[in-house]
């Protein structure tokens, strides 16, 4: 008897993909900047694990048939838009359930990098073949968590985390049978968490989301000039409340530690590959003074801005 896989397909640029098949059984999915491996758990039942370095991926997830979509995010994070026209920012640690539809957006990353995991359940299998154990619960998700809605997002807790993060530490040679007892052990944590207790994560608007963005271009421009919320807040007509909440919901940090980080970044990135005195680079990240320049890298990166360009260069020789 031929296996029943979930009916679903995985878009780029408007064509669909033809997944790899891979040695140990699995398909997997090239795109530009990343890659997503399908291993098959249960009919009816794929893991899917995404991985990608880039911002915008025009890739996306598309269903025929009734479908629930269990995504967490490992690393990174991910804007999620849906067609009721919601958005929210899934990260580290966080966990949405949705009703998949036929057109998915593509996959947006604004820290460039995501690592998740994403549990696709064909409900039309799963009602001509029930799970063992939890026979046909999965079908009853959708009006648990999505009822009226079209997704449910949890903030990170213990159990999602435990729960996903051992997926990121299979044995090779168990690996199928420790998928299936990681996938029945998630359901079963879903039919026993009362969705009412649980931290939702936080919707924000488009409009919201644009500003976010226009405020990040903004800093990161010019990175020897130091904005107030005040200033920025006026700039971009938002409250400062409201600048302050929104940069944290979607940066999940405060402007200030944004700034700060994106800065020694642009530092280390400067003493890597130029032969400028520290000073200047000082300068150029917004430190009048070197000395406070040369302790905020050190915070940072564990060295002073001199020990890391020699280590820089004696590496590089090596």
């Amino acid at each position: 008897m031929q296996e029943k896989r979930p009916h679903y397909f995985v878009k780029s640029q408007g064509k669909v993909l033809t997944p790899v098949q891979m040695p140990d059984g699995t398909r997997e999915y090239r795109v530009s900047g990343g890659n997503m491996r399908v291993f098959s758990v249960w009919p009816g039942i794929d893991l899917i694990y995404q991985n990608f370095s880039v911002k915008e991926c025009e890739c996306s997830l598309e269903v025929s048939g009734e479908f629930l979509g269990i995504s967490y995010c490992h690393m990174g994070q991910e804007e999620c838009e849906w067609v009721c026209g919601d958005h929210l920012y899934l990260g580290a640690g966080d966990l949405s359930i949705t009703r998949m539809e036929n057109r998915q957006p593509p996959f947006y990353f604004p820290e460039e990098r995501y690592q998740g995991i994403v549990l696709m359940l064909d409900l039309g299998i799963l009602r001509e073949i029930p799970l063992p154990i939890l026979g046909e619960y999965p079908l009853s998700l959708a009006d648990k968590f999505c009822k009226g809605r079209h997704f449910f997002a949890m903030r990170a807790n213990s159990h999602i985390v435990h729960i996903f993060s051992e997926l990121y530490e299979i044995p090779e040679d168990v690996r199928d049978e420790y998928c299936k007892i990681k996938t029945l052990e998630l359901l079963m944590f879903l039919y026993l968490t009362d969705p009412a207790k649980e931290r939702q994560l936080d919707k924000i608007t488009k409009e919201q989301i644009n500003i976010v963005k226009a405020v990040r271009e903004r800093l990161c421009e010019d990175l020897s000039q130091d904005p107030t919320i005040e200033q920025l807040a006026r700039e971009f007509c938002v409250s400062p409340t409201a600048l302050k909440a929104n940069f944290k919901l979607i940066y999940r940090s405060s402007l200030k530690e944004y700034l700060r980080r994106k800065r020694m970044e642009h530092a280390a990135q400067l003493l890597r590959t130029e032969h400028i005195p520290v000073s200047e680079i000082a300068r150029q990240v917004g430190y009048a003074s070197q000395s406070k320049f040369s302790a905020a890298f050190k915070t940072a990166f564990g060295s002073s801005p001199m020990e890391y360009r020699k280590k820089c260069v004696h590496d590089r020789n090596i």
